[in-house]
């Protein structure tokens, strides 16, 4: 009898978490084709990548969506920064807010925030482990956040940063002054040639794309995480003042010098005019790296790429960059959470995601895709000609094997943390620029005052303002 009693509580046992199973099974479509439902998705795209986002949504539409009964209908908010304050005054319900869309794209910081405000889906439920499992496995993780291990953001497309090079005017220059690429390897070396370039032609040879990245990797590369995560959920800031100074060295330093400048809102403009021969940007802007520089109407002529390993300090561990923002759904109805889920597993797929990626400039998200043969032979068959890409390509992918991938995890405060990092040492070069010009105007010495602004003094006052200003955002 007493058999037969365990038998019964081991069957009911199985029973039940047979039922917990089918809970979180997605194999039980909620849609109904004779009921289409519409399914919004915000993103950031423009130009060239909104138009192959947009042809996408189109042939699942098309296809899939008529077989179900979804409609994906794409709105472009603008840039990243436009995107992410429209999440964001939805969440809030803002006055003239638009309504929370189905899907948006996020950077880990923003969806964190809008999290705190309204429920995003918890993707575990929709996506088994199996399917999980094919995506290379830091772009899954940089989706779940610090205090919760549910994934909340599907990778879509991702990059790094390259150092993209001006070919022709970089070897004229390495073969007058015995330099190789071995000399842009490392900040350090980055820093002398630039110095020496300064020297000899009186322009800046480099520019630096994304603040924020530099600081954030320069940490990573000397051992000291700029943010640590404690284990009861709150984060300190971390800018030690052995980085703080390596920061103020290879980034302040150099742009007050002349070494260094950027006067567009990306570099790749700088690179366009021949403002620079150098920088460091998105291996996602690889398209935009030019074909020719034009000095002025007269002249104009053609240019190769060279797109090299993101730099790191000598002594240091190779980090770079893990970039790309995923997409989160926002708890709403099964009905609309199954169908934007459907949409985002099958925009993943091999086909369309290596399809989106190589017309873009980013990198597929699952293993399988990432193979360099697989990704050159999908470029081959697309109408992009710019050789950047190509070289991005082979370049990143070497760097996915011999470096270490990074993204900072979010936290109550991170959005406003990275603004901070993004613009607080480069608004200060911008003021100290035009102090500079003025000072030289009335006929101080260009050299003497440059002296003064890089004084250990002024770093030593820069630092703490830096300090004083995060402190108020991470104790807000």
């Amino acid at each position: 009898m007493k058999i037969g009693k365990y038998v019964l509580v081991l069957v009911v046992l199985l029973s039940g978490l047979a039922l917990t199973s089918c809970s979180k099974s997605v194999d039980d479509s909620p849609l109904n084709p004779d009921k289409p439902i519409t399914v919004t998705v915000w993103h950031y795209y423009n130009g060239n990548t909104k138009e192959i986002f947009d042809a996408l949504v189109s042939e699942f539409n098309e296809t899939i969506g008529v077989d179900e009964g979804v409609v994906i209908d794409s709105q472009s908010q603008g840039d990243v920064n436009q995107l992410a304050t429209a999440v964001f005054d939805a969440a809030n319900q803002s006055i003239g807010a638009a309504p929370m869309p189905d899907i948006f794209a996020s950077y880990p910081d923003n969806a964190y925030r809008v999290n705190k405000i309204v429920d995003l889906v918890s993707l575990d439920t929709y996506f088994s482990e199996e399917e999980l499992s094919s995506y290379r496995s830091e772009f899954l993780e940089e989706g779940r956040f610090q205090s919760n291990s549910d994934l909340f953001i599907v990778p879509i497309a991702k990059s790094s940063e390259n150092l993209f090079v001006n070919k022709n005017l970089w070897e004229t220059f390495a073969k007058e002054f015995a330099l190789t690429t071995e000399d842009l390897q490392t900040w350090e070396g980055l820093y002398k040639v630039s110095k020496l370039y300064y020297e000899k032609t009186g322009k800046a040879f480099y520019s630096i794309d994304a603040s924020a990245n530099f600081m954030l990797e320069a940490s990573m590369q000397l051992g000291s995480e700029m943010f640590i995560y404690n284990n009861d959920g709150t984060v300190a800031f971390n800018l030690t003042p052995e980085v703080a100074q390596k920061i103020w060295s290879y980034y302040y330093i150099p742009y007050i010098s002349g070494y260094y400048v950027k006067t567009g809102r990306f570099s790749s403009d700088d690179a366009k005019t021949g403002t620079v021969l150098a920088y460091t940007g998105s291996t996602a802007g690889a398209a935009y790296f030019p074909t020719e520089v034009t000095i002025d109407q007269q002249e104009v002529y053609e240019i190769e790429p060279l797109a090299l390993p993101y730099p790191y300090f000598e002594g240091g561990k190779p980090y770079a960059m893990q970039q790309g923002a995923g997409m989160c759904i926002t708890q709403s109805d099964k009905e609309h959470e199954y169908a934007a889920a459907m949409f985002l597993k099958w925009f993943t797929d091999n086909e369309q995601n290596i399809e989106f990626a190589i017309s873009t400039g980013y990198f597929p998200v699952k293993k399988e895709a990432l193979k360099e043969e697989t990704l050159l032979g999908a470029l081959a068959k697309t109408s992009f000609t710019n050789p950047a890409i190509k070289a991005s390509i082979i370049t990143t992918n070497q760097m996915f094997q011999d470096y270490t991938l990074y993204n900072s995890k979010p936290f109550t405060g991170s959005y406003e943390m990275r603004v901070l990092l993004e613009t607080n040492l480069y608004d200060k070069i911008l003021r100290d620029l035009e102090t500079v010009a003025r000072r030289e105007s009335d006929g101080e010495n260009r050299d003497v005052i440059i002296d003064e602004m890089v004084s250990n003094s002024e770093f030593e006052k820069w630092y703490q303002e830096m300090l004083d200003e995060a402190s108020l955002i991470m104790n807000n």
